[in-house]
């Protein structure tokens, strides 16, 4: 993934003119397939259920509180969004590589199978987006959204095979490399500077209290919580914040510093998270 950033990086001049349209490419393609095999492969039960209700309750209370406390700031969306954490491009790898894969597909049902959380956010963003969305892209940025509600029927029409859990997470891992190189891509040269470190320290502060906090909760009320819910609450922002930045006209120095900060965080919270998760 860090290579893959590195080449996005090297291939910034000659592709961030078209960041819109690798990002949008990205939503209905290969997160849109992954979204119907995540959904076909979810095994339905009382307690992946009830697992997806709490960890989908603090992601949404975290949005709509950063929402309210960024409403005056200009790229308040885009910090809202953020809140949402990151199920694939990070949290999946590591889960992958600690619990297994049949433990990772859980991140992905949850993100794929939530995906109207995403669509709520999208709808903040293009309503106050800088840079003015026309209407035709809509479908487009909802892709996931229809892809797993798509994939959650079929999997109650058919049976998915055995091989599909690891299919979504091999899919989900390539598309967390995709999304690393198209980071790089979108990656500004100036990114950071005393205003943006303010703005991303604040919004980073609600990110790892909010959510997390509300699990702790939800785990001492005596609701068991699977294992890589631990790695997502205390990994980074998404990588799509800063090419979110870039397709809607937000700030992208205020987004790259925000995730830069939120990496070096997780990577220091990794330990904490890897014991409870194990």
């Amino acid at each position: 993934m860090f290579g893959a950033f590195l080449v996005g990086l090297s291939a910034r001049r000659r592709l961030q003119a078209h960041v819109t349209l690798l990002t949008r490419a990205q939503l209905a393609g290969g997160i849109g397939v992954l979204a119907v095999l995540s959904g076909w492969s979810f095994q339905v039960s009382v307690g992946n259920l009830a697992a997806i209700g709490v960890l989908l309750g603090a992601q949404l209370t975290a949005v709509a509180t950063a929402a309210w406390l960024f409403r005056k700031n200009p790229d308040g969306p885009l910090i809202a969004f953020g809140m949402y954490g990151n199920p694939t491009f990070w949290s999946l790898p590591v889960a992958t590589a600690a619990l297994g894969a049949h433990a990772a597909v859980f991140l992905v049902a949850f993100d794929m199978l939530t995906q109207p959380r995403i669509a709520v956010a999208i709808r903040l963003l293009r309503r106050r987006a800088p840079i003015r969305q026309r209407p035709g892209t809509a479908l487009i940025d909802y892709a996931p959204t229809i892809g797993a509600l798509t994939g959650l029927l079929l999997g109650r029409l058919v049976a998915p095979p055995d091989a599909i859990a690891t299919v979504v997470a091999a899919l989900g891992i390539a598309m967390a490399i995709f999304g690393a190189l198209l980071l790089g891509v979108a990656w500004p040269k100036r990114w950071h500077g005393r205003g943006q470190l303010a703005i991303a320290a604040r919004g980073l502060a609600l990110h790892y209290t909010l959510a997390p906090g509300l699990l702790v909760l939800a785990t001492l009320a005596g609701i068991a919580l699977p294992a890589p819910v631990w790695i997502l609450a205390l990994g980074p922002l998404p990588l799509s914040v800063v090419s979110f930045a870039q397709v809607y006209g937000y700030s992208a120095r205020i987004s790259a510093t925000s995730l830069a900060l939120s990496i070096a965080t997780a990577v220091g919270l990794a330990p904490l998270a890897l014991a409870v998760a194990s």
